[in-house]
Order: structure tokens, then C-alpha cells, then sequence
């Protein structure tokens, strides 16, 4: 599953609505701090890693989901 996928299921996101690295919680209206949280579980669910305080503090796009998830030597595509 990919991180775009994820996120819209997680964030009941219907199809037809594209999201890019650059997508973040100024986009996506549910992405505040519950859909934030939610998505940080999915992700650590997804791929079996834990995600540190610091490193969620970092995550505010797609794009830094993907770079922290490259850090830990997974390729979500």
C-alpha cells in the first residue's frame, strides 16, 4: 500500500482526489490532530516501526512520511 493510499483510507479521502509530496494538513481538511495521530498508527501499523516524538514532529507533508520511512529502509511504493 502506498502512503497516498493509505492516508485516504485512513482520512476517508474519496477517489478522484489526488495527493502529492507536497500535500500536507493545509490541504486536506481531515488532516488535523486526530487524522495526524491516525495516520502516524497506520503508518507504524503498515510497516511494523515505531515512530519517535521527534520524528512525528518533523512529519507536516506526504513528502516527510516518505523520507522518514527511506531513513528506516522502506520503500512504501
Amino acid at each position: 500500500m502506498t502512503i497516498e493510499e493509505l492516508i485516504k483510507e485512513v482520512l476517508f479521502i474519496e477517489e478522484g482526489i489526488e495527493l502529492t509530496n507536497e500535500t500536507g494538513p493545509e490541504d486536506i481538511d481531515s488532516w488535523d490532530s486526530l487524522g495526524h495521530v491516525n495516520i502516524i498508527t497506520a503508518v507504524e501499523d503498515e510497516f511494523d516501526i515505531e515512530i519517535s516524538p521527534e520524528e512525528i514532529g518533523e512529519i507536516k507533508t506526504i513528502g516527510d512520511i516518505k523520507k522518514m520511512l527511506a531513513q528506516k529502509d522502506i520503500n512504501p511504493e
